[in-house]
């Protein structure tokens, strides 16, 4: 090593051929992916701790009032992360959400990274296995259905569900029952919204339906609302409760039954008609999609495609399906700017 006073020589190698790699990865935009695959990991973070909630609320916090509880070697570090990446700006000692930090640890932005990194993300990380078959889903892989029905119910709640009670309203209905219901909030939050509701919810899950008459109770609207276990795709099955709603909604369920081919999707709608002659409406509200790279649309497709769910579709395939069974579509409900993007058709016998 050749010294120049006290300090070494410093000499770069390069050649060619380093020099073509590096500008093929340099270019190839995963620099930019890797570093937005992190920092949506480390936003999850922010709202799976109380990180989020210290920074948003009360006096301006120093490192060591923010990580109270935490690792504060860790902590230390990824705070000084979301600084290096724009989450976080310090002045003095004190650390504040900048105004990307802001927007990206909203409720409906933390349910969004919640659905493809929490519910989903057990499920992109095998695509591997699961093509070459290695991993089967629904043995080896399956998605967080927890985690997936919360984030759901805070975006359905914060972006659907005036349009599900202007559609009630609409068609005079007094008494809703929730086909495919989950842990509730749907209903629940509907109730909460219109003292005049009463409801009914039904999911296969005894779980789900637990979760679901905790939450009305603390909701304050246990007494209106009501939960039974039933299959959703099996209506001669529910309980006769059921026969009290005079009217019906299924939410982001129906698609699922696609996985049986269209015509045991007109069946089942045939069905429902057959068994419920009186009800003022059969409101559907599924996701839309329009196959291209906008609002996530073609992560939405992904995620469908390696869980077999039966894909969405846009209206007009929808319509078609309608078409095919006895009750007939009046009416066409969207709601452009919201997430997951739905169509509510309003479904009912020709002579409703």
């Amino acid at each position: 090593m050749v010294l120049i006073g006290n300090r070494p020589e410093f000499v770069e190698l390069q050649d060619e051929a380093q020099r073509r790699e590096w500008q093929a990865f340099t270019m190839s935009d995963l620099p930019e992916m890797i570093s937005a695959m992190h920092v949506c990991h480390a936003v999850r973070a922010l709202g799976e701790t109380p990180l989020r909630d210290r920074l948003r609320d009360g006096p301006r916090r120093t490192a060591d009032d923010l990580l109270t509880g935490l690792d504060p070697e860790l902590g230390a570090g990824f705070l000084q992360y979301l600084v290096q990446r724009g989450v976080l700006e310090t002045r003095g000692e004190e650390f504040f959400l900048t105004r990307l930090g802001e927007f990206l640890t909203t409720d409906v932005s933390l349910a969004r990274l919640g659905v493809y990194v929490g519910a989903y993300g057990g499920v992109t990380n095998r695509i591997g296995d699961l093509l070459t078959g290695k991993a089967t889903y629904g043995a080896d892989v399956v998605r967080d259905g927890a985690e997936l029905g919360a984030h759901c119910a805070t975006l359905f709640s914060v972006f659907h569900t005036p349009v599900v009670l202007g559609a009630m309203r609409e068609r005079g209905v007094r008494r809703m029952l929730d086909i495919g219901c989950g842990g509730g909030q749907s209903i629940v939050d509907a109730c909460v919204r219109d003292p005049e509701l009463t409801g009914i919810g039904l999911d296969i899950d005894p779980g789900a339906i637990d979760v679901a008459n905790e939450l009305a109770r603390r909701a304050g609207v246990g007494d209106r609302v009501e939960f039974v276990v039933g299959d959703a795709f099996a209506p001669r099955t529910w309980p006769e409760i059921c026969a009290e709603a005079d009217g019906l909604c299924m939410m982001s369920t129906l698609h699922e039954h696609f996985r049986n081919g269209e015509q045991a999707v007109v069946d089942l709608l045939d069905e429902i008609a057959e068994l419920f002659p009186q009800q003022k409406i059969l409101l559907v509200g599924e996701p839309e999609l329009r196959y291209d790279g906008r609002e996530n649309d073609d992560d939405f497709f992904l995620i469908h495609v390696l869980t077999g769910q039966g894909l969405p579709r846009d209206r007009s395939a929808w319509l078609d399906v309608f078409d095919r069974s006895s009750l007939r579509c009046r009416r066409v409900y969207s709601r452009p700017g919201a997430g997951p993007r739905i169509c509510f058709y309003d479904l009912a016998a020709p002579t409703s």
